[in-house]
């Protein structure tokens, strides 16, 4: 198992909040993993902690640490550096969710492995507000989101938003995920509602939990 922690410098709706954040996950990991944990950053005061921490630091090339830099080449890259085994798993973690505990980590593992078939991408899941009732604005009028005529709300299809407050997948699989991480064949494990810090206001709820 390869842990792979994304922490670039750059951000815009909360600066520097990755170096902010980092010590929350860092602090979760088990001491015996570490050896197996790479921070992949362009930030030399994260990678001070990340050694701090005893993990790898893999520096990451100005091309891909900008606004627009998917997270899907930032791996890329990574498991070029690392170089795991295609069969092993990789788990990333967000430094934007501060609240979550290894407990939490390996529930989502456990769940991957007491399903009876092979399982090579995971991802978080939680309730969200039904699409089917959820407009696109056009002028002073709307356009559904979901083209539909139903009426009865038992009648929408059972709905979830993505979270990426756990991501796990198999090394070979990195190239058959979208940009968002997930395939058709992704098996999404849920969970409760969390924080996740992208402003002030969202770090501010996770210090008045």
């Amino acid at each position: 198992m390869k842990i792979i922690i994304p922490a670039r410098m750059g951000s815009k709706g909360l600066p520097f909040k990755n170096r902010t954040l980092f010590k929350y996950t860092a602090e979760s990991i088990p001491n015996e993993l570490r050896g197996d944990t790479f921070v992949t950053t362009d930030d030399s005061d994260i990678m001070i902690m990340a050694r701090a921490h005893g993990f790898n630091v893999i520096d990451r090339p100005f091309c891909l640490a900008q606004d627009t830099t998917s997270t899907k080449d930032v791996l890329i890259h990574a498991l070029g550096e690392i170089n795991p085994d295609p069969y092993e798993d990789v788990i990333v973690l967000y430094l934007t969710y501060p609240q979550r505990s290894w407990k939490d980590v390996k529930s989502a593992m456990e769940y991957a492995d007491s399903l009876d078939f092979s399982v090579n991408s995971l991802l978080c899941k939680k309730e969200c507000p039904s699409p089917y009732l959820m407009m696109f604005e056009k002028g002073p009028f709307g356009t559904q989101v979901i083209p539909h005529d139903l009426y009865r709300r038992q009648d929408y299809p059972s709905c979830f938003e993505i979270s990426h407050f756990v991501i796990i997948f198999k090394a070979h699989y990195i190239n058959n995920l979208n940009s968002n991480l997930y395939s058709e064949t992704t098996v999404f494990y849920g969970i409760d509602d969390v924080v996740d810090v992208d402003l002030q206001r969202d770090l501010n709820q996770f210090y008045e939990n």
